[in-house]
C-alpha cells in the first residue's frame, strides 16, 4: 500500500530523480523507460507512477531538480564572496567545476536535455532560462571589473563574458567524456590563467607546478599601512635602502615611514603571509600623489616596491602592484608613473605583463642638491 506520510513521498521523489538521472547516463534520454528507472531505484513501476504521472513528468523534474541544484550553488558561492565582482566571477567558475554539481551523470542529464531542447520548448524553458540568467550574471560582473579599471575602452566585457561561458561549457563536456577521472584542479588552473591573462590587476597567474589553485582567493593578503604597521613596514623599507646600496639604518627607515603614514604623505601597501596574530609583512609598494599639467590630472608615482628576497617569484610583487592599481583608479588618477634600472629585466617583465608601457620618448633628469 503507498504511503502518504510526506518525509517518506519527499524521500521517494530524490531517490527516482537520482536513479533517472543514472539511467539518462547510462542509456541516454530517448531510451530511458520508467522500468529501468524503477530498477535502479528498487522500488516497483506502481510506486513510480503514484509520484509520477509520467515519464515525461518524470524526466521534466529531474532537470528541474538539477537546475536549481546549479542555481543553489551559484547563490550559495556569491554569498561567501562578498561584494567583490573579481572574487564573485572566480566564485562562480569554481561553483562550476564543484564535483557535487559536475558529476559526470549530472553532466550526461545536461547534454542530453540539451540536445532535445531544440524540439521542446518545456526543456528550452528551464535550460534557456537558467543560461541567461548566468550569462546576465557573468556579464555584469565583467562589466564592474572593467569599469573599476578604466578600461572600458580596451576591453569588451560581453567578449570576455561570451569566453567565460564558453570555457565553462567546454569544461562541462570533458567532464562527460572523462567522467570520474576528470581533474579538476587542471581545469581550474586554465580558468584562472585565463581570467589572469584578461584581468591581470585581479587574479593572480599561478604556477604551472602547482595546479592545486583556488580561484576565489589571492595567495597574499594585502592591507594599506597604519600607524600600528610602522615597524614591520621600516623593516622592508630598510632592505629595499640596502638593495640601492644604501648602509643599513633602521631608525631612519622607522622614522622616515612615521612621517609618511602619520602625514599621510604617501600610501603604502602591505603583503602580509600567515594568519591575524602570527602575520609576517613580506612585501611593500609606496606610492605618492603628483598631478601631471599638461593632462591637468592628478597622476600616482609608484616609487618604492619591495618582496624579501626568498619570497620573490611567488606573485606577491604583482599582488601588491595590483592593490595600487585598483587605488589609482578609484581616486580619478590618468595613471600610474614608475622607474627601474635598465638591467632589471625581472621587473620590467613584471610591469609589463600588468600594462606598463615604456617611455621611449623622453629622458629622465635629476639635480643633485
Amino acid at each position: 500500500m503507498s504511503t502518504t506520510n510526506p518525509a517518506i513521498h519527499q524521500e521517494r521523489r530524490k531517490l527516482l530523480i537520482d536513479a533517472t538521472i543514472t539511467a539518462v547516463a547510462e542509456y541516454g534520454l530517448s531510451k530511458v523507460t520508467l522500468a529501468k528507472i524503477s530498477s535502479i531505484a528498487g522500488l516497483t513501476a506502481g510506486t513510480v507512477n503514484f509520484h509520477f504521472d509520467s515519464k515525461e513528468a518524470l524526466l521534466l523534474d529531474t532537470l528541474r531538480f538539477v537546475s536549481e541544484e546549479f542555481d543553489r550553488s551559484i547563490a550559495n558561492a556569491l554569498k561567501k564572496a562578498g561584494t567583490d565582482p573579481s572574487k564573485r566571477l572566480a566564485a562562480i567558475i569554481d561553483a562550476s567545476l564543484d564535483p557535487d554539481i559536475t558529476e559526470h551523470r549530472k553532466m550526461a542529464v545536461w547534454h542530453a536535455f540539451d540536445s532535445e531542447s531544440r524540439g521542446r520548448q518545456d526543456y528550452q524553458r528551464i535550460r534557456g532560462s537558467l543560461d541567461k540568467q548566468n550569462f546576465k550574471l557573468i556579464l555584469n560582473l565583467c562589466e564592474q571589473i572593467i569599469k573599476q579599471a578604466g578600461k572600458q575602452s580596451d576591453i569588451d566585457a560581453r567578449a570576455i563574458a561570451n569566453a567565460i561561458s564558453g570555457i565553462t561549457e567546454e569544461v562541462w563536456k570533458e567532464i562527460l567524456f572523462a567522467g570520474e577521472d576528470y581533474d579538476r584542479d587542471d581545469a581550474r588552473y586554465v580558468c584562472l590563467c585565463f581570467l589572469a591573462s584578461i584581468f591581470p590587476w585581479c587574479y593572480e597567474m599561478p604556477s604551472k607546478i602547482d595546479k592545486n589553485c583556488n580561484l576565489s582567493t589571492k595567495p597574499t593578503t594585502i592591507t594599506k599601512a597604519t600607524t600600528n604597521d610602522i615597524n614591520q613596514v621600516a623593516r622592508l623599507f630598510d632592505l629595499y635602502r640596502q638593495f640601492y646600496e644604501q648602509d643599513p639604518d633602521l631608525s631612519l627607515a622607522q622614522r622616515y615611514i612615521r612621517e609618511q603614514i602619520t602625514n599621510d604623505s604617501s600610501v603604502i601597501f602591505i603583503a602580509w603571509s600567515g594568519e591575524s596574530e602570527d602575520r609576517h609583512a613580506v612585501g611593500f609598494t609606496q606610492l605618492y600623489s603628483s598631478f601631471c599639467s599638461v593632462e591637468a590630472s592628478p597622476i600616482w608615482v609608484l616609487y618604492d616596491l619591495y618582496v624579501e628576497e626568498d619570497r620573490r617569484g611567488k606573485g606577491i610583487g604583482k599582488s601588491l602592484m595590483q592593490q595600487a592599481h585598483q587605488m589609482a583608479a578609484k581616486s580619478d588618477a590618468s595613471r600610474i608613473d614608475l622607474e627601474t634600472a635598465f638591467d632589471n629585466v625581472n621587473a620590467q617583465a613584471l610591469y609589463e605583463s600588468l600594462g606598463y608601457q615604456k617611455d621611449n620618448e623622453f629622458y629622465k633628469y635629476s639635480l643633485e642638491l
